[in-house]
């Protein structure tokens, strides 16, 4: 009798192990899925590439007063002197109907331009702009003269640049190295001549340099490109 029990206990016992071991067996490994991995690209502020001369010695665009197109304290030394260029520069550029370039209203846009001043001649502004891919020029000339009263505008026209002719701009703008020149020379003013104002903003930077009569150099070379992309006849009498 005891050994009819052990024996069914044993086979009792052996029946539950196999259930046992069946059911883990049957059961399915649940794997906890893994995330997919997220690249990020952080818009990081914009700077100005530092290209050949740019940026040089230029300045951050900021916003002045109405009656002011450049910024203060750059045309001259003392502030009686650069008031006196201020104002005189700058009822010229309001009598042609231009607008300054020193403002932060146009931080995309690359503009230059060129006022020509001479004592006794027409006042002269010739203003070169890119517009996403396309390149502009225009030019305007006042009947009053330079170093006097503006007077009034005579002049006013605009057109598109070629490739070619913007390309040679750049080269121009580049062997001069515009960005590094400072505003001011050693050369100073005199009584009678002309004065070659070139201002110029990219990137939401400005520049601008002032001379006197310039007899040679690279940045002469300059402006006198500018004036032949201006299509104004000029004879030698007028180039001073």
């Amino acid at each position: 009798m005891r050994r009819t029990l052990l024996r069914l206990a044993t086979a009792l016992l052996t029946f539950c192990l196999g259930v046992v071991v069946t059911v883990i067996s049957s059961v399915k490994r649940i794997e906890t899925p893994v995330p997919p991995t997220v690249e990020v690209t952080l818009q990081l502020p914009f700077t100005p590439v530092a290209t050949g001369c740019y940026p040089g010695q230029s300045v951050e665009t900021s916003a002045i007063d109405q009656e002011s197109f450049f910024p203060p304290k750059v045309l001259a030394q003392d502030q009686p002197g650069n008031q006196f260029r201020n104002h005189w520069y700058s009822k010229h550029l309001r009598a042609m109907h231009e607008e300054s370039l020193y403002s932060p209203e146009g931080e995309w846009i690359e503009s230059y331009r060129f006022l020509w001043l001479r004592s006794f001649h027409h006042p002269v502004g010739v203003r070169i702009w890119k517009c996403g891919s396309v390149r502009f020029i225009s030019v305007k000339e006042l009947d009053g003269a330079g170093g006097y009263e503006p007077g009034i505008l005579k002049l006013d026209r605009k057109r598109e640049l070629t490739p070619d002719e913007w390309s040679g701009f750049m080269r121009q703008l580049d062997d001069s190295c515009y960005w590094q020149l400072p505003t001011q020379d050693d050369a100073g003013a005199g009584l009678d001549g002309s004065q070659w104002i070139f201002e110029g903003v990219k990137e939401g930077r400005y520049h601008v340099v002032d001379r006197w009569t310039p007899q040679n150099g690279s940045y002469r070379e300059l402006c006198l490109y500018v004036l032949k992309l201006s299509g104004l006849k000029l004879d030698s009498s007028e180039l001073y």
